[in-house]
């Protein structure tokens, strides 16, 4: 008897598929910004995000305030758009400043009187060149043991205060969801996503980083003034180096855990130098003394150190994406090591945390080597990197002793 082929021609299908897949791990490519055309020729310098405004059509009675955790959602993709823009080669104000003086100008934000003022009057009121606009056309946080949902979609627009004209505009979404109604996925996932979704706060900073991140790969990123500027706070000031890499494959890591340390420091304790204006410092002076770079940037501190992990990696029904860095912070005066840290961190897919069925057994393992989680990976790792180094006890008291008059 002649075998049947039909099993033959699914394993073949289901290669092909597989394939497929593997072919777009790279990531969904986002909507593609609009940019105006000559942009860098004559880049805005001063920039000022502004609140974000929720546009989403609620059914609310009269008096019934929009859900808490929507504002918290709102709040905190400002702030992480705002981090994330911060290293950017613009000028930017940091957002209580921005609500300060729009306070004073046209009363008390929530009444909204700033919302119809002209770009004009907005570019007078705060002193810059360019504002962001942004409106939140859908906002959402879920928690139930059936389904969970945080999510946002939104639009941004950069706008020349001088002129009015748009500079730049793009639309994001971002979403994180699970639940047992998902039918897909792994148990060690469905219990740590039942434990975050207890918390708004974790789960919107997670869809807030990775809206923000995305948003502003299409912004353009000009070039920035020749000496750095003037103090921002009464706070000493960090000066992040390029990273060394533990292996030549490790490079793309190296630049992109930089960029990740300087976006979350600015949350933190310190006042952060602007990555192009280490670079310049860098790039001028070969072989420069941490006294010299102190002298050029301002710096009261570095942070250097090396990527030690970075990638994907895919073993039978297996995979994982990893991060790793070493860190030390210094003090530029005296060459002092105030801090040293080491961690490594990592996301699982596959056999190891329990799939739900035969199609999680070979589809998690693959989706799991999506760049997206390697991102994801390495923005907590630097968080937590920078976490760890603010609640150090040295770090502490070297804060509390070289503040600026």
């Amino acid at each position: 008897m002649r075998p049947n082929p039909r099993p033959r021609r699914q394993s073949r299908n289901q290669r092909i598929a597989v394939s497929l897949l593997l072919l777009g791990l790279t990531g969904c490519g986002g909507i593609k910004a609009y940019v105006r055309s000559g942009f860098l020729e004559h880049p805005p310098r001063r920039v000022a995000i502004l609140p974000m405004v929720i546009t989403y059509p609620y059914d609310l009675a009269v008096g019934q305030p929009i859900p808490a955790e929507h504002l918290l959602g709102r709040d905190l993709f400002r702030q992480r758009l705002y981090n994330a823009f911060a290293p950017y080669g613009y000028e930017d104000m940091p957002p209580a400043d921005v609500d300060a003086k729009l306070a004073a100008a046209f009363g008390p934000l929530d009444e909204g009187v700033w919302r119809a003022a002209t770009p004009q009057a907005l570019g007078d009121a705060l002193g810059v060149d360019a504002v962001v606009h942004g409106e939140i056309s859908h906002i959402a946080h879920i928690a139930s043991p059936v389904y969970t949902e945080t999510s946002l979609a939104a639009s941004l627009r950069m706008v020349e205060t001088a002129s009015g004209d748009v500079l730049w505009r793009t639309r994001v979404q971002e979403a994180d969801r699970g639940g047992a109604l998902m039918q897909k996925g792994q148990v060690v996932d469905f219990v740590q996503d039942q434990i975050r979704s207890r918390r708004a706060d974790v789960k919107f900073l997670r869809v807030a980083a990775e809206a923000a991140r995305v948003a502003l790969k299409g912004l353009p990123n000009p070039p920035m003034a020749a000496a750095p500027r003037a103090r921002a706070s009464t706070a000493p000031r960090i000066a992040v180096l390029p990273l060394a890499a533990a292996k030549p494959s490790f490079g793309k890591g190296a630049k992109t855990l930089r960029y990740d340390l300087a976006v979350n420091l600015q949350d933190g304790v310190f006042e952060a130098v602007e990555l192009q204006h280490v670079d310049a410092a860098l790039a001028a002076h070969d072989g420069i003394s941490l006294a010299d770079l102190r002298q050029a940037l301002g710096a009261d501190a570095v942070l250097r150190g090396a990527v030690t992990e970075w990638g994907k990696h895919y073993l039978l029904l297996q995979s994982w994406v990893a991060a790793g860095l070493e860190l030390e912070l210094v003090d530029a005066a005296t060459g002092t090591v105030l801090w040293r840290g080491k961690k490594t961190s990592s996301r699982q897919a596959g056999l190891s945390k329990g799939p739900t069925g035969y199609k999680s057994v070979v589809m998690a393992p693959i989706t799991g080597l999506k760049t997206r989680y390697l991102e994801r990976v390495a923005d907590g790792l630097a968080r937590d990197m920078v976490e760890e180094l603010a609640a150090s006890p040295e770090v502490v008291n070297y804060v509390q002793t070289h503040r600026s008059p």
